[in-house]
């Protein structure tokens, strides 16, 4: 593969997180935290709108452009899991 000047296209940060608070009472008829629907354009379900994935996102996406032989640069990962702990 290509080889790229890292201090020519500089480095990426991506962050994610991976802790799971538990879930919450009080959902409205036909919804919950384990079964995702999509009602009126909008996704309902735990996790719908958290980027508690971004992790493995941004890992696979990376994995995929080295596999296909893209150049890129430096990327530096954070995995936060705490932060919801108060």
């Amino acid at each position: 593969s290509e080889s790229v000047n890292v201090e020519e296209v500089g480095t990426v940060l991506l962050y994610g997180h991976m802790d799971k608070q538990p879930p919450f009472e009080g959902w409205m008829e036909g919804l919950g935290p384990y079964t995702p629907v999509i009602k009126d354009g909008k996704l309902y379900g735990r996790g719908g709108a958290d980027d508690g994935y971004a992790c493995f996102a941004a890992i696979t996406a990376i994995k995929g452009m080295q596999e296909a032989g893209i150049p890129h640069g430096r990327y530096v990962l954070i995995i936060e899991a705490s932060e919801e702990s108060g």
